[in-house]
């Protein structure tokens, strides 16, 4: 529920951006100038590529580089950054799980995501987990390393999870920092992302509830 509530915090500052550019308090266009500029380069991508497998591989958050990537490159080009940092990474810290300590391999068997995947690590499961707002991608990239989850199933769905997410969040916050390139008016089209992005934290709700009653009916099969 804390992470959807962020999701929500995160679409009434994106709105709160729109109208404050509207009003003409705020030049988002003017302010991203120097960083788009930087981004245009040939290796910004792949150094972004880079920086992501090293943050995803050492569990560190390299989901905080969606902001940028989001508000300076369009949606696909910015989903296309984040699914290759992103499976890059993932990759790298399920090969590494093979040597965490033992303290974190303890952790990691507490975990939510260690529980789920040990019952169940089918595509689809794998697949939902990615697309969860606010579910730690490094629970899921060490729990499936020590698992041994397939490999092929662990990256094809980590590659479509980080494509529909990526592409949600880059969307909400490219539209909202280049409102002022769709005309003067507020229009459902520059307000969908951010619609969407309520509408993906409410399915978030819905699938903690359906694991939350999937692990209360287990428990009391266990019991019984």
């Amino acid at each position: 529920m804390k992470a959807n509530l962020k999701i929500l915090i995160l679409v009434a500052i994106l709105a709160a951006g729109i109208v404050v550019q509207k009003a003409g308090y705020f030049d988002a266009a003017r302010e991203l100038a120097p960083i788009e500029t930087f981004a245009q380069a040939w290796w910004a991508p792949p150094a972004v590529v880079l920086l992501q497998v090293v943050l995803y591989m050492f569990a560190l958050p390299g989901s905080v580089l969606i902001w940028t990537l989001g508000a300076v490159y369009p949606p696909w080009a910015a989903t296309a950054i984040i699914v290759a940092g992103g499976v890059g990474g993932s990759a790298a810290a399920y090969f590494f799980s093979a040597g965490l300590s033992t303290s974190w391999v303890e952790k990691l068997t507490r975990s939510e995501a260690y529980r789920l995947l040990q019952r169940n690590s089918a595509f689809l499961q794998l697949f939902a987990l990615r697309c969860m707002p606010g579910f730690p991608h490094s629970f899921i990239n060490y729990s499936s390393g020590i698992l041994k989850v397939s490999l092929a199933r662990f990256i094809s769905s980590t590659a479509l999870g980080l494509t529909v997410k990526g592409y949600i969040y880059c969307s909400a916050i490219y539209r909202a920092f280049h409102i002022q390139d769709n005309g003067d008016v507020i229009s459902f089209s520059s307000l969908w992302p951010l619609l969407l992005l309520v509408l993906f934290s409410l399915l978030g709700v819905v699938i903690q509830k359906n694991i939350k009653r999937h692990q209360n009916n287990t428990a009391r099969a266990i019991r019984k």
